[in-house]
């Protein structure tokens, strides 16, 4: 098979392997046996016309959306098109409800902002805080396991907390300025009488 491209060897290794469910996908769009074939064969060719087929992560899904929309581009011809065919077309633009690159990014930055900020805690802080919101244990689970008071566990807990919250808000450039709350100054009021 010397006389094999590179692109060719690609297409049976990556493309061909699919084709079942290429040949079904379209069968869903058409509800024909033939109309479906030649959706396939062109999807093929438009495949092996792509110019950097090297860069494609995902080859069978790539085929996929060209069959889908090459079927959108023939209903749109079409002069007559079935109610079951237009239900099948619209139930594929819904929205996919996976995020999107930039959420998945944006979430890991996220997430190694507050691990960073977790690591410059007081050790007796991060320990409380990593067990109490990341493992899901009680205070008084915490307590028993650390060997201390409750009191001392939720302490640690309201001081790590706002600890992370501060460093947090210094990372987004953000001031975290004390806030003094009118429940705050009531109670004061009410301790001093």
């Amino acid at each position: 098979m010397a006389w094999l491209r590179d692109i060719d060897r690609w297409f049976v290794t990556s493309v061909l392997p699919y084709a079942d469910n290429y040949r079904a996908y379209a069968r869903k769009l058409t509800s024909d046996e033939a109309d479906a074939e030649d959706l396939v064969q062109e999807a093929y060719a438009k495949v092996l016309g792509v110019p950097d087929w090297k860069r494609l992560e995902a080859p069978e899904r790539f085929v996929l959306t060209i069959i889908r929309n090459l079927a959108y581009e023939r209903f749109r011809r079409a002069k007559v098109v079935g109610i079951r065919q237009i239900g099948v077309l619209e139930m594929d633009a819904l929205a996919d409800p996976s995020p999107d690159a930039y959420a998945v990014t944006s979430a890991r930055e996220e997430l190694d902002r507050v691990l960073a900020a977790l690591d410059r805690l007081p050790e007796q802080c991060r320990k409380v805080l990593t067990l109490r919101k990341m493992h899901g244990l009680s205070p008084g689970q915490i307590a028993v396991r650390l060997n201390l008071s409750v009191s001392t566990v939720e302490k640690h807990l309201a001081k790590g907390l706002k600890l992370l919250t501060k460093a947090l808000a210094a990372s987004d450039g953000r001031s975290f300025a004390k806030r003094s709350s009118s429940w705050v100054k009531r109670a004061i009021k009410t301790e001093t009488r």
